[in-house]
């Protein structure tokens, strides 16, 4: 699977490609190799998989500065570098990660994603000690999703100012592969109260469940402008992804 480079962004290279989709269908994947991806040949590197919520967009083409968000928390040694690969969200809905969110159950196992990443990129092998996921806004709902009904496939999952059906993510916590249970950071800015609302109520629902699944909130983040505060909670999100993947 051949990757073309789109531009330098946030110190490292911006590259895209075409891979199968969970329906067979071709769509475009975005990959993001961080400033130290050039140092040295012989490292390899972990990977967050990073959501959009808008259909036939890969992340970056809604949040520019989501990159440097992850180049910053490394920056300021709060995690070590990732690969970070943007699927394009699929479409025929307006809301992709509603209809994820709805019903995380059906979470696909993207075994053809990782298998382009692997084959083109110094990546770490996939699975839950080096892959995590991450989504912001209107993405964060699949990112929930996947890391608590897939446990299997990813190691922790970050979600940043999302909206939750607190109630089927518990379900499909409930019913995750494998014996551990999902490990999620529900990230909001301090003035995003409907966004703080939602976390809690996430993990009120998980506790309520008896859930395997951790989850943690965030709520100290505020800044001067939302541009601001959104680069601090993806600093926050990926030294949290960081943190769990070295576990």
């Amino acid at each position: 699977m051949a990757f073309a480079s789109v531009g330098k962004v946030a110190g490292g290279e911006l590259v895209q490609g075409a891979v199968p989709g969970p329906d067979g269908r071709a769509r475009a994947v975005r990959v993001w190799l961080p400033a130290e991806y050039g140092k040295n040949p012989a490292d390899r590197f972990p990977v967050i998989v990073l959501h959009s919520g808008t259909p036939g967009h890969t992340a970056d083409a809604d949040l520019p500065d989501v990159f440097d968000g992850v180049a910053s928390a490394v920056q300021q040694g709060k995690a070590r570098p990732f690969v970070v690969v943007a699927p394009e969200a699929p479409g025929g809905t307006g809301h992709p990660c509603d209809l994820v969110a709805a019903a995380p159950q059906a979470v696909a196992d993207d075994a053809a994603l990782r298998a382009a990443v692997g084959a083109a990129f110094r990546t770490l092998p996939a699975g839950p000690a080096t892959w995590s996921v991450l989504g912001v806004d209107g993405g964060a709902p699949c990112a929930a999703a996947a890391g608590l009904a897939r446990p299997d496939l990813y190691g922790a999952a970050a979600a940043v100012s999302g909206r939750y059906d607190a109630r089927a993510l518990a379900g499909a916590a409930a019913e995750a592969p494998g014996a551990a249970g999902g490990r999620l950071l529900l990230a909001a800015a301090k003035r995003d109260a409907a966004g703080l609302a939602s976390g809690r109520a996430v993990q009120a629902a998980l506790r309520d469940a008896r859930s395997r699944a951790e989850v943690r909130t965030s709520e100290v983040v505020q800044d001067y402008t939302p541009e601001r505060e959104r680069l601090r909670l993806v600093r926050v999100a990926v030294q949290y992804l960081a943190e769990q993947l070295a576990k």
